[in-house]
């Protein structure tokens, strides 16, 4: 099971009806700077577009996913085909930093390498809702 170690004490818990006062010092404690994320890790979002491949098929992007994950775990992905070498894979990975997502990046360079074929790499990501 996850887990994470509170460090912002209970602040604003749910309220107790039987309670004299919603505001209880010991329950309402906090910690100051102290970061707390209990949805997940923070995530770094990037956008491969695949100029060199022409269309994309589904074992180069297997490839490309699996280069990613060999230093990242990709949390979330979404493959847009535009054609006309422009597909699009926007990813989000875990951890942050683990790839320089910079065209001519250290990501660029490894997928153009896994790939036979030149991408462009950039450090933003836009997803379907």
């Amino acid at each position: 099971m996850a887990q994470f170690t509170r460090v912002s004490g209970d602040f604003v818990p749910q309220i107790n009806y039987d309670a004299q006062s919603y505001t209880v010092g010991s329950v309402n404690a906090f910690t100051s700077a102290a970061t707390v994320q209990p949805q997940g890790p923070k995530l770094e979002f990037g956008t491969i577009t695949f100029t060199g491949q022409g269309v994309m098929d589904g074992a180069n992007l297997k490839i490309a996913m699996d280069t990613i994950q060999q230093v990242a775990t990709i949390y979330m992905y979404e493959f847009t085909v535009v054609g006309s070498g422009a597909d699009k894979l926007a990813v989000a990975v875990y951890p942050v930093s683990a790839w320089d997502f910079a065209n001519t990046g250290n990501l660029d360079v490894a997928l153009t390498a896994a790939l036979g074929g030149t991408v462009d790499t950039v450090a933003t990501a836009t997803f379907t809702n």
